[in-house]
């Protein structure tokens, strides 16, 4: 049955509408099987002798198993259409079916001695991978052509094509080189904290990657450099150059059918957005993140996680309506219940924009939503502490907030221990300060002088990311409070 929910999770909700509609005008046969669908809409969380039982009376059987994997074959076809002719290059996916089929075909009457018939085809398959970059399916093409033509054909002329069948190989030897090294340093920099020794391997990997493109003219390598530089320029912190390459990306994209697909065009264009936020360019991200929800169906995940950018970007350029409004856009979305972390990450950046706009009674109710936050025992645990210190603080929750300044820094020395994590120990040493001060912050702010140097100078060899789950820097809420105690 995991296969099944892991379908059914993915499918939009016209889909769901064509499988009943589908069902409904199906022979009897297909009975038990709409039934079992109804079924599995319905309860999302059962076993097999559960439906077994509901369906025919008795334990699974056989009998029960065929009727699962017809449905199965209908959520798989459903999805598998969908993404062939809507969210991909229809054109693209044609020529890799056709060049698939065609080459079987092909190798089939070569075995039959139909020769001339096998050429035709295999030829076919040449110019149509020509075009797309199949690599792979060019080559196998390009191989049974040589072995048609190897007993009628010149020795100089086969051995030309010898040599070029050879160069063939090592093009698409290089590609998948390239797609291997790519994954490779996915992997690495999405999970870990790497040396200067280190960066400078990965670098070269890099590198290696175009080196493999340039000398391979392939766009299906050139995609491949191209996204590992944004990543490794966006983990150096270098957002500009960032910016660059992701517009470099996008433009493969739009000229290259052997990339292009819908998927990967608003992926790329995701990418731009968060590096111009990352950047600071909150006009032009505005702009870019419009551009991404675009390519996504309003019933998508992948539109719900563009709406948190959305959020993001509306937030730092102090769009409080806006940031309002697309909290509420994903509240109503038809998958915001799907991740319940998900759901509280929702309901903190609404406790966000509620603070932000004095609103304390309901940034604490939604506060109270994103408890789950706390099972996360690294980013959001702090980022949930740090902004449930200052709710405390505003809803004037004093015997509240001392407990839990005690506990952040309790927390911390028993759970974090690496060097990434100057920033929330800086604010620990902020938040003690402000503790023993009996959270007077017009008598701490003049004491954590150097604390908030630190910091300063921290962030400019390493930027505060507004990707992150911060919205609201403490040190930047305490400046605030200080400034309007002091002011005439």
């Amino acid at each position: 049955m995991e296969l099944i929910y892991d379908i059914l999770k993915k499918l939009k909700r016209y889909e769901k509408r064509q499988i009943r509609n589908y069902f409904n005008a199906s022979p009897f046969e297909y009975e038990k099987v709409g039934e079992l669908f109804k079924l599995v809409t319905r309860y999302s969380d059962k076993e097999e002798a559960f439906f077994s039982q509901k369906l025919y009376g008795r334990d699974p059987d056989n009998t029960f198993r065929v009727t699962k994997a017809r449905l199965k074959k209908v959520l798989e076809d459903t999805v598998l259409n969908d993404k062939s002719f809507s969210e991909y290059s229809a054109d693209f996916i044609k020529a890799a079916l056709f060049s698939n089929k065609r080459v079987l075909q092909g190798e089939i009457l070569l075995g039959r001695g139909a020769y001339a018939a096998s050429k035709n085809l295999l030829l076919q398959v040449i110019a149509k991978t020509k075009k797309f970059s199949l690599h792979g399916e060019r080559f196998r093409a390009e191989m049974l052509l040589h072995r048609n033509q190897s007993i009628n054909m010149s020795v100089n002329e086969f051995q030309k094509r010898t040599r070029r069948l050879l160069e063939l190989n090592e093009i698409n030897y290089k590609v998948n080189q390239a797609a291997i090294i790519h994954y490779s340093v996915t992997n690495i920099l999405t999970h870990k904290s790497l040396s200067n020794e280190e960066l400078k391997h990965y670098e070269e990997e890099i590198r290696r990657i175009e080196t493999i493109a340039e000398e391979t003219q392939s766009p299906l390598a050139r995609q491949h450099y191209l996204m590992s530089r944004i990543l490794f320029l966006q983990y150096n912190y270098q957002y500009k150059e960032a910016i660059e390459f992701c517009r470099l990306q996008i433009e493969l994209l739009e000229q290259e059918p052997a990339v292009r697909s819908s998927q990967r065009l608003g992926s790329a264009q995701f990418q731009l957005t968060e590096a111009l936020l990352r950047s600071g360019q909150l006009e032009e991200a505005a702009a870019s993140v419009n551009a991404t929800l675009n390519f996504f169906s309003r019933e998508e995940t992948n539109y719900l996680i563009v709406l948190g950018t959305a959020f993001r970007v509306a937030f730092f350029s102090d769009r409080w309506d806006k940031a309002e409004k697309i909290v509420q856009e994903a509240f109503d979305h038809p998958r915001f219940a799907a991740s319940p972390f998900r759901a509280a990450i929702w309901h903190y950046c609404y406790s966000c924009v509620m603070l932000k706009t004095g609103q304390t009674s309901q940034a604490l109710r939604a506060l109270n939503e994103s408890t789950l936050l706390l099972s996360d025992k690294m980013g959001w645990n702090l980022t949930f502490r740090l902004h449930e210190i200052m709710v405390l603080f505003e809803a004037e929750m004093y015997d509240l907030l001392e407990t839990k300044i005690l506990n952040m820094r309790q927390f911390v020395k028993r759970t974090q221990k690496n060097s990434d994590l100057y920033r929330p120990m800086k604010l620990i040493q902020i938040l003690m300060e402000w503790h023993k001060n009996s959270l007077d912050i017009k008598k701490t702010y003049g004491s954590i002088k150097k604390q908030l140097t630190d910091l300063r100078n921290y962030h400019k060899e390493i930027p505060f990311d507004p990707s992150t789950g911060e919205l609201i820097r403490l040190e930047n809420w305490m400046a605030e409070k200080n400034h309007n105690l002091v002011r005439p």
